[in-house]
């Protein structure tokens, strides 16, 4: 197998988070500015509006923002700033060791994710693999127009391509929908059961690309 192209997802394939506080701190901080998550109704209403937000906010300040309009109906300036803060000191991302294996493969290299730029920006990323978010596709997984997008983008076609993901609904039935080799990437072997290939480190990649 020598595809053209491999698109990589990215959390939990390229980048996993670093666990500074524990949920009930999160909830705890929310509860200070007024928003209080006290059923699974309220905390379900309010992860789908964070993450909708998420996927096209421009930066902390314009995301926590849209959030208090949106769970609040406020835009009190100075709570916005509180809340932005605690998410740009809390929420950060790290790169799997792994990845650097994947740097020099021998053909070109995309990362397809919901999540909004500034998230991973300053892991630098981009110096190595051509970044799509809902941004550049106008779509999010498990959409395969999503999938079609980065396909056009480098003019390739789907059996030239490869999908590494770590989530077989939302990574790789599209992409094999689309006629793509799929992988699956489980670290930590949670997965027992699956028609796909699968890897738990990019290391892999190597033997098999």
């Amino acid at each position: 197998m020598k595809p053209k192209l491999i698109i990589f997802d990215l959390f939990g394939t390229l980048v996993f988070p670093i666990e500074k506080l524990k949920k009930d701190k999160y909830f705890s901080f929310y509860k200070s500015l007024g928003i209080e998550l006290k059923t699974p109704e309220d905390i379900k209403m309010f992860t789908d509006i964070f993450t909708h937000l998420m996927n096209f906010a421009e930066n902390w300040r314009d995301f926590s923002q849209k959030l208090l309009e949106k769970v609040m109906r406020i835009t009190d300036q100075k709570t916005s700033d509180k809340l932005s803060n605690f998410f740009e000191e809390n929420i950060v991302y790290q790169v799997y060791e792994d990845v650097k294996d994947v740097i020099n493969l021998p053909c070109q290299k995309a990362i397809l994710t919901a999540a909004a730029k500034f998230l991973f920006s300053n892991l630098e990323l981009e110096k190595y693999f051509k970044v799509f978010t809902p941004k550049e596709t106008r779509f999010l997984k498990p959409d395969i127009r999503t999938f079609s997008a980065v396909l056009e983008k480098f003019n390739v076609l789907p059996e030239e391509t490869v999908m590494i993901g770590d989530e077989i609904e939302r990574d790789l039935i599209p992409a094999k929908k689309l006629g793509m080799e799929s992988i699956l990437i489980d670290r930590d072997n949670k997965i027992k059961n699956t028609s796909f290939q699968k890897i738990s480190s990019l290391r892999e990649l190597k033997k098999i690309i």
